[in-house]
């Protein structure tokens, strides 16, 4: 395996160190970064929904039915 030298700018390197878990490489770390999904901005998918107003007061019923289900850890 092979080793390549890059140029980072204190910025970037700040805020890589960030995100590096504790006794993870930079490689190891990069790596990681890059095989994640991509987030989507919430606000690109507004107007997408092709279903009808029924459809969203049955899925809104689900949500709301659920959420007392829901456990969340204290």
């Amino acid at each position: 395996m092979g080793y390549k030298t890059i140029s980072l700018s204190d910025e970037a390197y700040n805020v890589l160190k960030t995100k590096k878990f504790k006794g993870e490489s930079f490689n190891d770390l990069i790596l990681r970064l890059l095989s994640e999904p991509e987030q989507k901005d919430i606000l690109k998918l507004k107007g997408n929904w092709k279903g009808s107003t029924e459809e969203v007061e049955n899925i809104l019923d689900l949500i709301y039915k659920n959420r007392g289900k829901a456990r969340i850890p204290r």
